[in-house]
């Protein structure tokens, strides 16, 4: 045991000497390995070795926390942990809980990925994951459509979550495709009771805060009180910043 402890190691370190992508470690008492050794180290015990390296960070998180500073790290160990046991499921749900949906460094972006892969039915993990690819750096809206794609006949998923696919679909298109697509829902007799919904998604992608006028607009052109090409040229008007791409 006492070699094979010392041949891990020995490969751990060589490990981290040839990784040209090792994080500066600045805050004390902080141990992240590289996440290609971390099966090196766990000897075979990769459950075992997950929790570890998950419950380091963790303590090494909290102790940055109460010194009021960031531990930028923590995704890192999250990703090494994950690896070792993708069916750890603590690491993908803390993280994407903790990480600012704009929040610029990706590091989280391949954990996130890895964790809808193992917990595919998971509606929680992933709306918080679409939320975040869709208003972090590139504001991937299409990928955060596919991602809440599964979930729209899944009746275990609030309503409310079973149509986000469709809001993040509206906000991948260019701005008037996504308008038209808004009121060909307006004049669909079976979405009626849908208009604050519908205006809400038209508010989302035209930037503005006037939802009650946007439903004023689509409520007209259901009733057929204006023409839909007018009630088009109306809510693009609206369109004071630019939004979709």
């Amino acid at each position: 045991m006492l070699l094979a402890a010392a041949v891990a190691l020995a490969l751990a370190f060589f490990g981290f000497y040839k990784s040209p992508n090792l994080p500066e470690i600045k805050e004390a008492g902080a141990f992240v390995p590289r996440t290609e050794a971390a099966k090196w180290m766990s000897l075979g015990y990769n459950s075992a070795a997950a929790s570890l390296f998950w419950i380091g960070g963790i303590i090494a998180y909290s102790e940055t926390m109460f010194d009021g500073k960031t531990f930028k790290w923590l995704s890192h160990l999250a990703d090494a942990s994950t690896r070792l046991d993708s069916l750890f499921k603590t690491p993908y749900t803390f993280v994407v809980a903790i990480t600012a949906s704009d929040e610029q460094d990706t590091t989280d972006y391949m954990l996130l990925r890895r964790g809808m892969e193992a917990f595919p039915d998971d509606w929680r993990l992933a709306v918080s994951s679409a939320f975040r690819f869709a208003n972090g750096p590139g504001k991937d809206y299409a990928y955060a459509a596919r991602t809440m794609k599964p979930f729209e006949s899944d009746t275990s998923a609030p309503e409310h979550i079973r149509r986000m696919s469709r809001t993040f679909e509206l906000r991948s298109m260019p701005l008037d495709i996504a308008i038209a697509h808004i009121l060909d829902d307006c004049l669909n007799p079976d979405y009626k009771s849908f208009q604050r919904g519908l205006a809400i998604k038209a508010a989302r992608v035209l930037n503005s805060l006037e939802i009650d006028r946007i439903e004023s607009i689509l409520n007209n052109a259901a009733k057929q009180k204006i023409e839909p090409q007018e009630a088009f040229a109306e809510l693009m008007r609206m369109n004071v910043i630019p939004s979709n791409p």
